[in-house]
């Protein structure tokens, strides 16, 4: 396996994990489409479609952004 592939498949764990971690009540909705269950988010990632791959870029924003400050600067301006 390639580099590049595996660290993608990483990224894909990593944001697998982080789902997991959701309550199965609460759903995902992108843009106009239906909400996801945390199920379909999973089965998305795996797939690495367009919905899977707008999960993972989400989720890697989200935990730049954490590594940044940027999140805790947010949060604490509120």
């Amino acid at each position: 396996m390639s580099e590049e592939k595996e660290i993608k498949e990483e990224l894909k764990e990593v944001v697998i994990m982080r789902i997991e971690t959701i309550p199965s009540n609460l759903k995902l909705a992108i843009g106009s489409d239906k909400a996801l269950t945390k199920e379909e988010m999973i089965r998305h990632v795996k797939d690495g479609d367009s919905i899977g791959r707008q999960i993972i870029n989400s989720h890697i924003s989200f935990m730049k952004a954490v590594a940044r400050g940027d999140f805790t600067r947010a949060i604490t301006t509120i």
